[in-house]
């Protein structure tokens, strides 16, 4: 695996650099990784100011086999090297291929195939033991603490912490999972966990398509009533809440019923099958059969919330008395 560092530059520029430089290089998936240690990589890359031409010129005659580039405010990579000059994607193709030359027989491992995203995810919200770190495009972005139910951000994300859904969410499928041994030391921001993978599944695609493992012939019941702070302003979501508490359906279903867009009934399942606030259909039977209350909320739900969902489980029950 290629060890790329990026010094100076905001987490934008890092995830949409990663994507790029693994889309010239033509190697296989996560062949280049972001880490933050300039000491310990074999490719360093500086956003490019007023002095960073002649620390670049610096750096690359203190380690004059390790590749060196700038990157300016418009994307354009170029080498102190060889000048000004922006390099071709040739260029930038034949380092990183070399750079990956010696790690390429680890790299071909064969391995299982992976599951869902969104089912790993799912897996670790109901164990509440794990600790993880999830990263786009070889950029760690978030350390996920499934025990505490929270979302704390990594490295140049912290200061991206306002608008971490709108980040993850369009690169949802190009998002990984790994499991760590520790939580993150120091005083860093945390998120709610839950709230958090709500809003990233809404923000996935202008046109939302549903996420592995649902298909459009999925239908989804609702296990509990989801934090208000992630439907207070969507008036749609609330309906269909209410709805998908009743009975189990399909998104087309839903937005038939409720009379309303597809796309938004497609993200609304998305953000409540991530979240763990809905279940698939057999499931949902299994659950019902087990309590006639409403399952231990995820982390990350407010007290308001499970307040509403002792209410409703009340008025469930003398319903049927």
């Amino acid at each position: 695996m290629v060890r790329v560092a990026i010094v100076g530059s905001d987490v934008q520029t890092e995830v949409a650099l990663m994507r790029r430089l693994q889309r010239i290089a033509a190697l296989p998936a996560d062949s280049l990784t972001l880490i933050h240690n300039p000491d310990g990589c074999d490719l360093l890359v500086l956003q490019e100011a007023s002095t960073t031409r002649v620390a670049g010129a610096r750096l690359a005659q203190e380690r004059p086999a390790r590749p060196l580039w700038l990157i300016d405010a418009g994307g354009r990579l170029s080498d102190p090297r060889q000048g000004a000059a922006p390099l071709h994607e040739q260029a930038i193709r034949e380092v990183l291929q070399a750079l990956h030359a010696p790690h390429a027989q680890a790299d071909v491992a064969p391995s299982a195939p992976a599951r869902p995203f969104a089912e790993q995810l799912r897996e670790h919200l109901q164990a509440r033991r794990t600790q993880a770190v999830l990263s786009l495009d070889g950029v760690d972005v978030l350390h996920l603490d499934f025990v505490a139910g929270q979302a704390v951000p990594l490295h140049s994300a912290r200061q991206a912490v306002d608008n971490v859904p709108g980040l993850l969410g369009p690169g949802f499928d190009r998002l990984v999972l790994r499991e760590v041994a520790f939580a993150p030391a120091g005083q860093a921001p945390r998120l709610a966990l839950t709230p958090l993978l709500w809003q990233t599944a809404l923000r996935m695609r202008m046109v939302p398509k549903l996420i592995a493992p649902l298909t459009e012939t999925t239908a989804l019941r609702m296990r509990q009533w989801p934090d208000f702070r992630v439907l207070a302003h969507r008036h749609d979501d609330f309906r269909l809440c209410s709805l998908l508490l009743k009975q189990a359906m399909t998104a087309t279903e839903a937005a038939a019923q409720l009379d309303m867009d597809p796309g938004a009934a497609r993200a609304f399942f998305n953000a409540a099958y991530l979240s763990g606030h809905a279940v698939l259909e057999g499931e949902a039977d299994a659950l019902g059969a087990a309590t006639a209350d409403a399952p231990p909320p995820p982390p990350g739900t407010s007290p308001l919330a499970r307040l509403w969902q002792r209410l409703r489980g009340s008025a469930r029950r003398r319903a049927g008395d």
